[in-house]
This record gives C-alpha cells, sequence and structure tokens, in this order.
C-alpha cells in the first residue's frame, strides 16, 4: 500500500488547521485589532499584538530579524521537517503519531509563513497573564513538539537504530541502506 494517499490526507488536515488560523487573523487585523477583552480574569486575555520583529525564542534574547529572514528561515524548516517526516515514515511502526506530529509541525510552519506573507508579522491574540501573547501558530507547534516525543517514545527502537548512513542514503537516493538492502 502506498504511503501517498495518506500524505495527501496529512497535507490536507494540515491546510486545514492553516485556513482557520488565517480567517481567524483576517478577522481580527480587520475587525478587532485594538480590542482587548478579559476572558478569565487575572489569567486569560484577548488582546491583539502584532509581532513583526522576530521569533518568539529571538525575541527573548532580544534579537530582531527582519519578514525576508524569517520567511527564509520557515522555509528551511519546512524543508527538513518534510525530509524528517518521509525519513520516519519509512522507518517507523507506530505512524500514527508521526502523521499528527506533522500535521501540526507542517500546519504551524505554514502559519507562520502566511502571517509574514499577509501581515508582514504574527497577529498573536490571547494574552497568558503575565508572560506572552500567543496564537493558534504557538499552539499548533507546540502540539507537534509533543506528539514527536511521544512518537520516538513509541518508536524508541527505531529510533534507537538510526544511523547517519541511513539518514544520507535517504537524501541522495530517496531509502536507506538498511531498508532496501542494499549498500550506500
Amino acid at each position: 500500500m502506498s504511503l501517498y494517499p495518506k500524505i495527501r490526507t496529512v497535507i490536507l488536515v494540515s491546510i486545514v488547521l492553516v485556513v482557520i488560523e488565517q480567517a481567524i487573523k483576517w478577522i481580527i487585523s480587520t475587525n478587532y485589532q485594538h480590542v482587548t477583552v478579559e476572558i478569565i480574569p487575572s489569567l486569560l486575555d484577548f488582546k491583539p499584538t502584532l509581532n513583526n520583529k522576530t521569533f518568539y525564542w529571538l525575541g527573548l534574547m532580544n534579537i530582531n530579524v527582519g519578514r525576508w529572514a524569517r520567511m527564509a528561515t520557515v522555509i528551511i524548516f519546512s524543508g527538513i521537517l518534510c525530509l524528517f517526516y518521509l525519513y520516519t515514515k519509512g522507518t517507523f511502526k507506530h505512524k500514527t503519531c508521526l502523521d499528527v506530529a506533522f500535521i501540526f509541525g507542517f500546519a504551524g510552519m505554514l502559519c507562520s509563513l502566511s502571517d509574514n506573507i499577509f501581515f508582514g508579522g504574527s497577529w498573536d491574540y490571547v494574552y497568558l497573564k503575565p508572560l506572552f501573547v500567543f496564537d493558534l501558530k504557538d499552539l499548533y507547534l507546540n502540539c507537534f513538539s509533543v506528539f514527536c516525543v511521544i512518537c520516538c517514545y513509541k518508536n524508541r527502537t527505531e529510533t534507537s537504530e538510526i544511523k547517519m548512513k541511513d539518514i544520507i542514503s535517504f537524501l541522495k537516493y530517496g531509502h536507506t541502506a538498511k531498508k532496501t538492502g542494499q549498500r550506500p
């Protein structure tokens, strides 16, 4: 059975998540960008904030990067994520958590890219007092991290057997030496 119909479904679900997140941001940016509403007193606010300077993790170190650098970074990480997904899809036995992780990771990456293309930055809108403002994209990326950990744990035998030569073989030939019985 081919992996490709399943991969198409995974990509379609990712795109649906992106559309939901981008629709929310479009509504906020056109109608509610100056509105602040307390959702849960002393804990959670609706507080739209356009972050057009940097990624969250770089902002913690006071490093600002431009729009094009953010877009290039997201494109590179998206490519790495796709290669990681295709490699592990052919290696891991427990694939459902891998599919779910990729759905969230790819959706988060596409949301980040879309944010920079359409808004020039990210419209974060949920304020977790007093820590930070976040959006669905951030939630998607955190879900990706959690499901990656679960996936690696469920596939710990396969994970421990991954060799650099198998990764290089996959990058060169589209398969691993271990899987095909060939030498790279």
